[in-house]
């Protein structure tokens, strides 16, 4: 650079792309470009030409040189525009281009020598006018310079030509220019140059030539020629201009093995590396930034480079920069660069400046590194620190940390110093054991050993005492973990002394609602034992009277009502205890494959009685086809029938009541549909709820528990099915229930249940014990009118001892008994040989599951529900056969 700067003329030289790489002072002078902000630049803004009389921009040579990869001569002459947009009082001037090549000769940039010609301009006047006055003017020239005239013999030459090529006056003017010295002259692009010169009459600008020379070596030169009319009025003469570039090339070749060097290093460089002109214009950018940006050199050289600064950080930073390049203070800033996919990222900014032996500035070198991830990383440390330290002031909950190492408080929050009464100082120091929390100190360090090891604690009811000595109930979770390279304790502790309250009173309270719970269930258990025991005496009287053969109209009407209230009861004790055992699940399915048809009928059947009474006009439409279910099919007909019972006591006497089977895919769907009341909207969410009803009327007409549809519900989910409602008030209301459809089956064998079972053989002996006199009579009546040999007991021991002295075949023992209870009897009875093949049969109002269980425990063979099932204990007599005793 140094050489380059020594150079009289200016030089520019360039990459391939056109871009400059370097420029000496000279051509800084022309340009009013400085090294720093041309470096990058375009050439044409560098180097801006315009005509002289047109002002239309002229080519640069270095663009053919380029493209074409020859040397470009001597140009017009053009004017040279500044950077600051003036002439700088500059003339026409010199131009010409040399391609350059690299070691394999690909095109690797240019040199543009060109040079302030304004004086030689007046000069070349002044000779002019002094060749037409006076021939010896062209003497007082710098560079070498020759007349020819027309047949290219040399008129004239200047003392610097002499000098420069060592040759003499008289050996040089008269000849012609082919053959001066050895023939160096005779070239054929000389001769081309200057005959196409006469036959154009165009200057010739910069026309290069490489000459060897005996005496002085290689030139490479640049010929300026054009012609002049004689003051003689003789034909015109031919100025030719001789500028030797021989060091200049030497020079821009170095220059570019140098930069392409320097290039080389900055290009491999993955930080984004710029350089700058001393007041900051950027000149070079390596080829990162334009990775990175996706914008071309031309788009972010100079100042371009401000659009991908982040809006919030460009005032600041370019401040920053205009005072580092206004002081020469070392700039370093961080601002968020926009990256090709509109992404911005941190980044850190360094330039320093390189100053000459003088101390100036030259140009600035700059790098950009990316420190997103760590810039975001500080950040989210920053704020989760924030967040922790708002977290820690404010919690409701105290914090205390630990060091790990000694156990010993480093740091409490506000919550724990107002909760112990202790100054911020005097908690810092101490050991959990001093404020209570542990019971000594070894207690203390057993904690910290075992935080050391697993990492993790929780104690739950811990004692912790105030200043003042006040002891509060806490619970304390700790866990320990590394903070700045050391390992700390973190201990959360609550106040738990309301809670542990709570805890203790919903406790005592869970206590009294299990207790009121089960009192409650042994409370319906009584009730249905108790309204059964009534019920039992009843159902076998009228069973009874059934078969008296000469019942009078009147009595038949009477047992009839007898019949359908005592049916109604039973239904309503029933539906008591199934929902009771629903809600504790102590209701357990027998399912297996039915046909739905036997349990509409045998539902309808049992319905029809209450839907006779009211008068009502039932429909039923069963399926066409046979519908097959997987089900407990006495669960169903219960739901069958608690949904027509319901239909019935809610529709007005004389109504409408269709009951509907229909398969829907995989599904079947029961309708029950009626004209009654219908049901209020309000109402509605809430019908299936446990003794809900209607709103009632004084006479209670249609009467009922409200249990029937929260069974039908609870039921019907039980068996993978759903019910659902539609209803309007006034007209009537429409449940349809919808359960899972088995897609294949086998069928069953044939069913006889429902086949009235007569009295066959032999009559049996029959021990009745009751407590309740009523319903041992009224069943030994039944029984006895059946023709079994009946006998009655009303207490335990008495009921033993009558088996003892005339052992039966079938004993219908009550549970209840005074003095034994029938589980006892049983017992001892199963103790006897003689009692073997009895058949015990538990007659008892409790009809529970556990209440079946401890039958079967205590070798009962049947377990009977008071009032019991007629026919279901005629099957039982049935299969009972003589005894040998």
């Amino acid at each position: 650079m140094g050489k380059l700067a020594a150079i009289g003329d200016a030089v520019i030289t360039t990459d391939a792309n056109g871009r400059v790489t370097s420029l000496n002072t000279v051509a800084e002078s022309l340009t009013g470009w400085t090294l720093d902000e041309a470096t990058g630049a375009p050439l044409e803004d560098v180097f801006h030409i315009v005509h002289p009389d047109t002002r239309a921009t002229v080519e640069s040579p270095t663009v053919r040189a380029l493209k074409e990869g020859v040397n470009v001569g001597l140009a017009n002459h053009t004017l040279l525009i500044a950077r600051d947009g003036t002439e700088r009082s500059i003339g026409p001037i010199e131009h010409s281009a040399t391609p350059i090549r690299n070691d394999r000769g690909d095109l690797a940039g240019a040199v543009l020598m060109f040079r302030d010609v304004t004086k030689l301009h007046l000069q070349e006047r002044a000779v002019e006018a002094a060749l037409a006055y006076a021939g010896n003017i062209i003497a007082t020239l710098r560079e070498p310079f020759i007349v020819l005239d027309q047949s290219f013999h040399i008129k004239t030459a200047n003392q610097a030509f002499y000098q420069t090529f060592h040759v003499e006056k008289a050996e040089t003017e008269g000849r012609l220019i082919y053959e001066l010295g050895n023939g160096q002259w005779n070239l054929a692009e000389l001769r081309t140059m200057l005959s196409g010169l006469l036959s154009d009459c165009d200057p010739v600008h910069d026309f290069e030539i490489e000459v060897d020379f005996p005496a002085i070596g290689k030139k490479v030169m640049l010929l300026n020629a054009r012609q002049f009319g004689s003051v003689e009025g003789h034909p015109d003469l031919i100025l030719l201009a001789i500028e030797d570039i021989t060091e200049r090339k030497r020079t821009a070749d170095l220059l570019r093995r140098s930069e392409k060097h320097q290039r080389l290093v900055l290009d491999s460089i993955p930080q984004k590396i710029a350089t700058t002109k001393p007041n900051g214009d950027v000149d070079y950018f390596n080829p990162q930034w334009m990775q990175y940006t996706g914008l071309t050199f031309e788009q972010i050289k100079d100042w371009g480079w401000t659009h991908i600064i982040h809006p919030d950080d460009l005032a600041r930073h370019v401040q920053a920069w205009r005072h580092s390049t206004n002081t020469g203070e070392r700039f370093e800033f961080e601002s968020r660069f926009k990256r090709a996919d509109g992404d911005f990222r941190w980044h850190i900014s360094r330039a320093l400046p390189m100053r000459d032996e003088a101390g100036g500035i030259v140009m600035w070198l700059g790098s950009n590194t990316d420190v997103h991830d760590i810039k975001e990383a500080e950040t989210a440390l920053h704020v989760s620190e924030i967040r922790y330290r708002r977290l820690f002031e404010t919690a409701k909950d105290g914090i205390l940390i630990l060091d790990t190492n000694t156990g010993k408080i480093t740091e409490a929050n506000p919550f724990m110093i107002d909760l112990l009464g202790y100054s911020h100082d005097q908690l810092l120091g101490k050991e959990l054991c001093e404020i209570g929390l542990f019971s000594d100190k070894s207690a203390n360090e057993a904690a910290v050993r075992e935080l050391q090891e697993h990492g993790y604690i929780r104690y739950e009811h811990l004692p912790l005492e105030t200043i003042s000595g006040r002891r509060v109930e806490v619970e304390n979770v700790a866990n320990s973990y590394e903070e700045d390279n050391h390992s700390v304790i973190q201990c959360n502790i609550r106040d738990i002394t309301e809670r542990s309250r709570l805890e203790k009173q919903m406790k005592e309270q869970a206590v009294a609602l299990a207790d009121l719970h089960r009192r409650k269930d042994e409370f319906l258990a009584m009730l249905g034992h108790e309204l059964r025991n009534p019920l039992a005496p009843i159902a076998s009287a009228l069973q009874l009277l059934c078969l008296q053969k000469n019942e009078g109209k009147l009595q038949q009407k009477a047992r009839t009502i007898i019949e359908r209230q005592v049916g109604q009861l039973v239904r309503l004790v029933d539906d008591l205890l199934e929902v009771s055992r629903i809600t504790t699940g102590k209701l357990h399915l027998k399912q297996e494959q039915v046909a739905l048809s036997g349990i509409v009928e045998r539902a309808v059947e049992s319905a029809r009685p209450l839907i006779d009474q009211h008068n009502h006009q039932l429909t039923v439409t069963p399926s066409l086809q046979p519908i097959w279910i997987f089900a407990d099919a006495t669960r169903l007909e219960q739901v069958v029938v608690n949904l027509l019972t319901n239909a019935a006591k809610y529709t007005v006497d004389g109504g409408q009541i269709r009951l509907t089977v229909e398969q829907e895919d995989d599904e079947v769907a029961l309708k029950v549909q009626d004209t009654g009341v219908g049901i209020a909207s309000e109402l509605l969410p809430h019908i299936f709820d446990l003794f809900t009803q209607a709103e009632r009327s004084l006479d209670r007409s249609q009467g009922g528990l409200g249990v029937g549809l929260c069974l039908v519900k609870r039921l019907v989910e039980m068996h993978g099915g759903r019910v659902e409602i539609s209803s309007v008030l006034g007209k009537g209301s429409e449940f349809v229930v919808r359960l899972p459809v088995l897609m294949t089956h086998e069928l069953p064998p044939s069913l006889t249940d429902n086949e009235t079972v007569e009295p066959t053989g032999p009559s049996f002996r029959v021990l009745v014990v009751d407590d309740n006199v009523d319903a041992a009579q009224a069943l030994e009546m039944l029984l006895t009118e059946l023709g079994h040999d009946v006998q009655t007991a009303y207490d335990g021991p008495s009921a033993l001892q009558a088996a003892i002295d005339s052992p039966p075949n079938v004993v219908l023992l009550d549970i209840g008994l005074p003095g034994m209870d029938g589980y006892e009897v049983a017992a001892k009875m199963r103790q006897r040989p003689i009692f073997k093949n009895v058949i015990l049969v538990a007659m008892t109002g409790y009809g529970q599951e556990s209440d079946r269980q401890r039958s079967l425990e205590a070798k009962f063979d049947h377990h009977m529900v008071k009032p019991p099932d007629f026919h279901k204990l005629q099957q039982i007599l049935a299969t009972a056969s003589e005894m040998t005793i």
